[in-house]
This record gives structure tokens, C-alpha cells and sequence, in this order.
């Protein structure tokens, strides 16, 4: 195992239930492929490079059996599927609950079923303590890291535009260990962000202690955003190239 791709997918959907979807958020057909292929062709090189999927769902769901069947056909290594009953205070605590049996030794990537990357775009790094993948999204409802001349991160802030550089909701740290500290370091005096624990604020814990966190710039037309009604609607009607060819 060459890392860890921990996948947060216990959310109730509610959105897209209120938006009259009944079915879970991940086997929402789009393009002829269901939510969860989209989000996870996004993670290829990951999978390429020989990390394991790691999943947190809701439990009830039937969610496992799901991700058993779609993995096998995307090719993708399926280690631990946890079921969590009822909400977590935000994917920061999700993800640190999915990691509980990991090596601390063992690098990491944090991702959810919100997103389509063009296959190939996002890349395990190979030095760094961190690294965020962004694209330049606009509005405010996004993550963002705002950098220094030399090109480091020196900020994240949640949903406060503090540079153009938004996140699309993969987050890699260089060892699960390292994720585990700063967690419990930023939430012991606080740190959440509109009643949530947010994972792209842990990187200013990292950054206080002198670490050096990076960004990977990527195209606006390489994300579509899956994560509304609307985005899907418009994921639809407007999709990203690579997504148009890979259409069914």
C-alpha cells in the first residue's frame, strides 16, 4: 500500500433528497455514470499509483455493497469501508474516524464524491508536507489558499476569499500521523468554521509549525462540481471536456 485514499461519503444527501432524488447521492446517474465513478476517475493516479480507497459511509444505506461493485469495475483497491451512524460534526472528523487503523507512517489523501477532475490532473505529490489541488473558482463557497512569493501556502481560510486560488476538495498530507496531530492540536482551542471541522484549515496548523505546504494549480475546465442539484444540472448541460469524452 503506497497510501491512503480516504473517501467521505457519509453526508445525508439532503439536497438533493429535498430536490426530489431518490435514490443516494452517489448512484445519481449523470451522463450515463453514476455520481461515485465521476468523483472517483477524478482520483486516477492515486489509484495508479497503488494507493487504497478507504471509505466512510452512512450506515443503512447499503452503501459497501455499492462501492464493492463500482470499484472492482474502475479498477480501484477497496481497503476499509466504515458505516457511521448519524452526522459528524464535518468531513475533518469523518476522515479522522476512517483513519483510526492506519499506519501513522502512511501518506494520505482526503476526498469525497462532490467533485470531477479530469482523470490524470490530480497527482500524488512526492515532497512537501501538503498539498491542496485549486482551480480558480469563483464566488465564495469554496476553500482557499492564499500564498507567499515563493509560492507556499501561508493561509487557508473556509468559504472567506482570501485569493483565487479555490479548493476542489482534495486534501493530501505527507503521513496519516501528521494529519492525526494537527486535528487534535487545531480543534483543542477551537478552530471550527461555521459549526464545522473543516479539513483545509488543519494546513494552517501545519504552516504554523514551519511545514511546507504547496498548491497544485489546476484549469478551470478541468472540475465540474457535483455537489448541489444545480451543479449537477449544470454538470450536465456544461460538462468539461475530458467528462463530455468519457460520457456514456
Amino acid at each position: 500500500m503506497k497510501g491512503i485514499a480516504a473517501i467521505t461519503m457519509a453526508g445525508m444527501g439532503s439536497r438533493f433528497t429535498s430536490a426530489g432524488y431518490t435514490v443516494p447521492k452517489y448512484e445519481i446517474e449523470a451522463l450515463g455514470r453514476p455520481l461515485f465513478d465521476w468523483s472517483m476517475m477524478a482520483m486516477q493516479a492515486y489509484r495508479d499509483a497503488g494507493y487504497a480507497f478507504w471509505f466512510a459511509v452512512r450506515k443503512g444505506t447499503g452503501a459497501p455493497e455499492y462501492i464493492r461493485k463500482r470499484c472492482a469495475v474502475l479498477g480501484i483497491e477497496v481497503g476499509e469501508i466504515i458505516e457511521i451512524d448519524g452526522l459528524t460534526d464535518g468531513q475533518a472528523t469523518t476522515a479522522l474516524m476512517l483513519l483510526e487503523t492506519a499506519p501513522d507512517d502512511v501518506p494520505m489523501a482526503v476526498f469525497n464524491i462532490d467533485t470531477y477532475v479530469t482523470p490524470g490532473a490530480m497527482t500524488p505529490p512526492t515532497r512537501g508536507a501538503g498539498q491542496i489541488p485549486c482551480f480558480p473558482g469563483p464566488g465564495e463557497g469554496w476553500s482557499f489558499a492564499r500564498l507567499d512569493d515563493a509560492g507556499r501556502v501561508v493561509e487557508l481560510r473556509e468559504k472567506v476569499r482570501i485569493s483565487d486560488h479555490a479548493t476542489v476538495g482534495l486534501y493530501w498530507f505527507d503521513c496519516v500521523g501528521a494529519y492525526r496531530d494537527a486535528y487534535e492540536r487545531y480543534f483543542a482551542t477551537g478552530g471550527e468554521e461555521k459549526g464545522e471541522r473543516y479539513i483545509a484549515p488543519l494546513y494552517n496548523q501545519l504552516i504554523q509549525d514551519g511545514a511546507d505546504v504547496r498548491i497544485s494549480q489546476l484549469a478551470f475546465e478541468d472540475v465540474g462540481m457535483l455537489g448541489t442539484p444545480d451543479q449537477l444540472d449544470d454538470f450536465i448541460a456544461n460538462p468539461p471536456p475530458s467528462a463530455r469524452a468519457l460520457a456514456k
